[in-house]
């Protein structure tokens, strides 16, 4: 997708973390606006990683570098989440984001909000 000028943008940056003992986990990385024609972006690069992943690797989005984000972005970062994505926030935007898309999940699990946002209780 291209841009014209003053038009928002989303870029995604994908992340495999591969530590030393071998579980391997998948970090969407999202700066700039979560709206419009870009929450279809997320989605699609988000059911690639599952695809690749069959075996299940856990996924996280990073929501630190993100500008905005309108209701169809809140709404796909519920689905994600819903599904076992954990949402990271780092800044007020990000942070408020991820409490509003896991706000009663936060509470459910006992997550601080400055961190990862689980909708399940891990474990």
């Amino acid at each position: 997708m291209v841009a014209t000028a003053g038009e928002a943008m989303l870029r995604i940056t994908d992340v495999l973390h591969l530590p030393a003992d071998g579980r391997a986990t998948w970090t969407l990385r999202l700066s700039g606006a979560l709206d419009g024609e870009w929450v279809d972006e997320l989605r699609a690069s988000w059911r690639r990683i599952e695809t690749i992943t069959a075996a299940g690797a856990p996924m996280r989005v990073d929501l630190a570098d993100l500008r905005s984000v309108d209701a169809a972005g809140r709404a796909l970062l519920a689905e994600m989440n819903r599904d076992g994505v954990v949402i990271l926030g780092g800044d007020r935007l990000a942070a408020a984001v991820g409490r509003d898309v896991v706000a009663g999940c936060v509470r459910q699990a006992g997550v601080d909000s400055s961190g990862g946002m689980p909708c399940r209780p891990a474990g």
